[in-house]
């Protein structure tokens, strides 16, 4: 059991994500790969935070009862689980499908025209 609405989100996200490391200049990929890995950890632990709250206003009580808290973290962890592998998933398909034949640029090959030029 997952909450669609925060799968959908959360897969935006780390697609997101990953993408920007996937694209990100060859020389500078490992400084991007470890800043947005950091940020991927922090959306990570909001989201099981945020999740495993998720009860709505009328079942607040309830929800701090061990059982029903137990059943909401569950949920989160498998939302945040699943929201990952597809987020790999569609950017793995989108790296076969485009990625391999267009390669991201490098900043030596910009060229800068001036007034001269």
């Amino acid at each position: 059991m997952i909450n669609t609405g925060g799968w959908v989100l959360l897969s935006l996200i780390f697609g997101g994500l990953i993408l920007l490391v996937q694209r990100s200049e060859r020389k500078r990929r490992n400084v991007s790969l470890i800043i947005l890995a950091l940020v991927g950890i922090i959306v990570w632990q909001y989201a099981l935070y945020r999740l495993s709250g998720d009860c709505g206003q009328v079942f607040q009580i309830a929800c701090r009862a061990a059982q029903f808290g137990q059943a909401a973290h569950i949920v989160a962890v498998n939302t945040v689980n699943l929201s990952i592998l597809t987020a790999v998933f569609f950017n793995s398909a989108y790296w076969v499908l485009f990625g391999r034949s267009n390669p991201p640029a490098s900043s030596d090959e910009i060229q800068v025209f001036g007034m001269n030029d």
